[in-house]
C-alpha cells in the first residue's frame, strides 16, 4: 500500500527498541518511492517533529472500533505518552481497566477510552491477534510446556534475570506473549518470551567444587550463586554466596544444580565455569566414542584410552576388531568424539516410563531413543529418530539417557522434584 502527502498513518518504532514495540499517529509529509521511504510529522507535542522512515515501518490508521468491553487475555493498545503500546488485559472492568506490558513487566491502570483492540497491519489487511496465532508454528513454549520464568533486578540496567522460578505456560496469547502459571506459588503472570527459557538438563549426582557457579533453590525459585565452603559428610552440604540476595546459605545438594546459560536455543555452561570441570583422559581409562562415519553418526562405542597422541588419543575398542578379526581395533580420535563413561551403565530396578529417553545396547554401541511401549515385564520397544524404526529390548540392554555437557553428566529426561 503506497501513501501520498496529507495521509494520516501510523509510525512502528525501531524492532531494536527496550521498551517493545509502539505506534505513533503521523502524517505523511513527502513520498519517496525509489528509496521506498516516507518523511513523516509527528503532532507538536511529540519529541521528533519530523524523520524519514522505511516504508515497512508505516501502516494506515486502524479502523474505528464500536466496543469498550474488553476481555480478559485480550490484545489491546494503550495510549501513553503520546503512542499506542501493545498490552495485555489483566483486570477488566466497566470503566477502568488493568493491563500489563509483558515485556516491562508492569500492570496499570487505564480508562476505557485510552485502550483500543489491538490489530496487525499483514498483508495489506487488519488481523486479529488470534486470527494470526493459528499460523504460529510448534514451539518449545507451546500449552502445557515446562518453562523457568526470570525475576528482573531493577537495580540492573538492562535489567538482568536475578533468578529464575519454575511454571508451565497456559496459553500463547499473541505473539512473543504468553500465559504462565507458576508451579510453586498460586499465582499466574503474562511475560514476554524474552523473560522464558526451558528447564534445563537435570545434572546427576555430582559433588562441586569450591568457586564453582551453581543455582540454588531458595524461596520457589532457583538463584545464581558461588560455592564458597564444602561440608564433608553422608549428607553433602555447601555454603553458597548468592549475590543478588547477599546471602551466604547452606544447601544441600538436592537443591543445587550446575549453572548453564539458556543461548541460541541451547545450554551452554555458564562462562564462568569451573576449569577444572574439563575431563583429563589418562592411559587405561574406559571411555565411549562417537563417529561421524555415516550410518555411525549417534552411537557410542566403548573403548579404552591407550595414550595420546599428539592433540588426539588412541584407543582401543572393547568389541569392535581389525578386518582379520585377529585384534580389537585400535583408532586415533580427537578429543571432541571422546567422552568418558555415563555415571549409571543399566537401568534399575524399577520399570521405564512410556516416552523415557534411553540408551539402547544395539550393534556393539549405545544409541539413543525413546521408549515407545511396554510390551511386558521387563521388555520394552524402543523408538529410533535417526532410523524411523522400533526395536524391542531387555531391560537390561538399556540404560538412561545421559548427555555430556560443560565438564557434566546431565539428564534431559528427569524433572527435578522438591
Amino acid at each position: 500500500m503506497e501513501f501520498t502527502t496529507g495521509d494520516k498513518v501510523e509510525v512502528r518504532s525501531p524492532d531494536s527498541s527496550e521498551e517493545g514495540i509502539y505506534y505513533i499517529s503521523a502524517s505523511v509529509v513527502r513520498s519517496l518511492p525509489n528509496a521506498h521511504r516516507y518523511t513523516v510529522s509527528y503532532p507538536s507535542n511529540s519529541n521528533n517533529l519530523s524523520e524519514t522512515v522505511d516504508a515497512a515501518r508505516v501502516r494506515p490508521l486502524p479502523p474505528p472500533f464500536s466496543s469498550s468491553s474488553f476481555r480478559l487475555h485480550d490484545c489491546v493498545d494503550a495510549l501513553l505518552d503520546g503512542a499506542w503500546w501493545p498490552c495485555v488485559v489483566v483486570g477488566p472492568g466497566s470503566s477502568t481497566v488493568e493491563v500489563c506490558f509483558p515485556l516491562r513487566r508492569q500492570v496499570v491502570t487505564f480508562t476505557s477510552s485510552q485502550l483500543r483492540p489491538h490489530l496487525e497491519w499483514l498483508s495489506h489487511h487488519w488481523v486479529l491477534p488470534q486470527d494470526q496465532n493459528q499460523d504460529i508454528p510448534n514451539s518449545i513454549f507451546d500449552n502445557g510446556a515446562e518453562v523457568e520464568v526470570a525475576q528482573l533486578n531493577d537495580h540492573l540496567s538492562p535489567r538482568l534475570p536475578s533468578a529464575w522460578f519454575p511454571a508451565t505456560v497456559t496459553k500463547c496469547i499473541w505473539d512473543n506473549y504468553y500465559l504462565v502459571n507458576y508451579s510453586h506459588v498460586t499465582t499466574q503472570e503474562v511475560v514476554h518470551l524474552n523473560h522464558l527459557r526451558p528447564c534445563p538438563c537435570r545434572a546427576s549426582a555430582v559433588s562441586f567444587c569450591i568457586n564453582e557457579p551453581v543455582e540454588a533453590f531458595y524461596q520457589s525459585g532457583w538463584h545464581p550463586g558461588t560455592v564458597l565452603k564444602v561440608f564433608e559428610g553422608p549428607v553433602p552440604k555447601y555454603a553458597v554466596l548468592l549475590p543478588h540476595l547477599d546471602k551466604e546459605m547452606d544447601f544441600k545438594q538436592l537443591h543445587l544444580r550446575p549453572r548453564f546459560d539458556w543461548l541460541h536455543d541451547s545450554w551452554v555452561p555458564s562462562s564462568q565455569k569451573n576449569p577444572d570441570a574439563k575431563i583429563k583422559f589418562t592411559k587405561g581409562m574406559p571411555v565411549e566414542v562417537s563417529s561421524d562415519e555415516e550410518g555411525f553418526k549417534g552411537a557410542w562405542f566403548g573403548a579404552t584410552i591407550i595414550g595420546p597422541v599428539g592433540t588426539s588419543f588412541c584407543v582401543e575398542y572393547h568389541k569392535l576388531r581389525t578386518d582379520d578379526e585377529t585384534a580389537l581395533l585400535q583408532e586415533t580420535i580427537d578429543p571432541s568424539h571422546i567422552r568418558p563413561v555415563p555415571p549409571e551403565i543399566h537401568c534399575g530396578p524399577d520399570p521405564l516410563r512410556l516416552l523415557e529417553e534411553v540408551d539402547a545396547y544395539y550393534n556393539d554401541a549405545w544409541w539413543t531413543g525413546l521408549v515407545s511401549k511396554v510390551v511386558g515385564k521387563n521388555r520394552y520397544v524402543v523408538y529410533f529418530r535417526q532410523w524411523k524404526e522400533e526395536t524391542e529390548f531387555e531391560h537390561d540392554e538399556l540404560r538412561p539417557h545421559y548427555d555430556w555437557v560443560g565438564g557434566r553428566w546431565v539428564r534431559a529426561s528427569l524433572a527435578l522434584e522438591l
